[in-house]
């Protein structure tokens, strides 16, 4: 009784695992591929319990979400054969489980795949492209033509590229040493040709402020002198008329002037005492003049 009821539950369980064998559940983001040795006999897309053959029968699931691809900065040539590093991100997607299955079989496969093929792609891009142009140019606009013969090689493989982004665009360190000094000379030179014409500016406002200046103090030595002159005729006519009106008053006037510039504290004179010099200590003023 014993072994019969041991058979009995041995034989039950062996029919729940073969009922669980011939069952696979299928998710929203998953595609099912069922082999039979080894070979596609269908494809399951529809979510939900799915049978199989158990033992001969297998199932491989394929992811149906968004994959993305990114690299570090690699080297690329320009059209003028010089290096720039960019490194891209790509997002694809599984179109078609069955070729994707075929031909790549899982994703590691496929990651390395899609980045030769958009690796190529961009270099044929960059191949046509100036320096200036990379650097200074639109990533997306520079990325479309990429994506564009990227999906064309990626529909055999079963997979679209929905999206590829430069992330970063720069240039190998003895690229960028070079550029960094022919930046500095272009500034020195810049900088050079503003000092050249700054000092040819400073020059022509300097002479020009001197030939200013030369012109004021010569307009003003002349209207000193003219003045000056006005002045000696002025002083003049009043001598005059004052020697008119009085000749024996201003002859005593001029000498009185004539003994305050002469005689000082430090002055010698070696006259002698008739000399008309002393006339007025000589005499007491007459209405003569004598």
């Amino acid at each position: 009784m014993k072994n019969w009821a041991w058979s009995l539950i041995a034989v039950v369980l062996a029919l729940l695992l073969l009922a669980s064998a011939s069952f696979y559940s299928v998710r929203m983001t998953q595609t099912a591929v069922v082999l039979q040795f080894g070979k596609v006999v269908r494809v399951a897309e529809t979510p939900g319990l799915h049978m199989k053959w158990p033992l001969v029968q297998n199932v491989e699931f394929i992811d149906n979400r968004l994959s993305s691809y990114s690299t570090q900065p690699e080297s690329f040539l320009t059209v003028e054969k010089k290096p720039v590093l960019i490194n891209f991100f790509a997002e694809w997607q599984i179109v078609n489980p069955l070729v994707f299955y075929t031909r790549l079989h899982n994703d590691a496969s496929a990651q390395s795949r899609i980045g030769d093929i958009v690796r190529s792609s961009l270099r044929g891009e960059i191949a046509t492209m100036t320096l200036a142009s990379v650097i200074q140019g639109n990533p997306k606009k520079m990325m479309e033509p990429v994506l564009v013969a990227a999906n064309q090689r990626l529909q055999s493989l079963g997979v679209h590229l929905v999206d590829v982004r430069v992330m970063q665009v720069g240039l190998p360190p003895a690229v960028l040493q070079a550029v960094y000094k022919r930046m500095e000379a272009e500034r020195t030179q810049e900088a050079n040709a503003y000092r050249s014409r700054g000092a040819a500016d400073a020059a022509e406002i300097h002479a020009s402020a001197d030939k200013e200046k030369t012109q004021i103090i010569a307009d003003a030595y002349r209207q000193q002198e003219e003045l000056k002159g006005q002045g000696d005729a002025e002083a003049a006519s009043i001598y005059g008329a004052a020697y008119g009106k009085d000749p024996a008053f201003f002859s005593f006037y001029r000498s009185l002037e004539t003994y305050r510039h002469s005689l000082g504290d430090k002055d010698i004179l070696v006259l002698s005492p008739d000399s008309p010099f002393f006339k007025y200590f000589r005499h007491s003023l007459e209405p003569t003049g004598k």
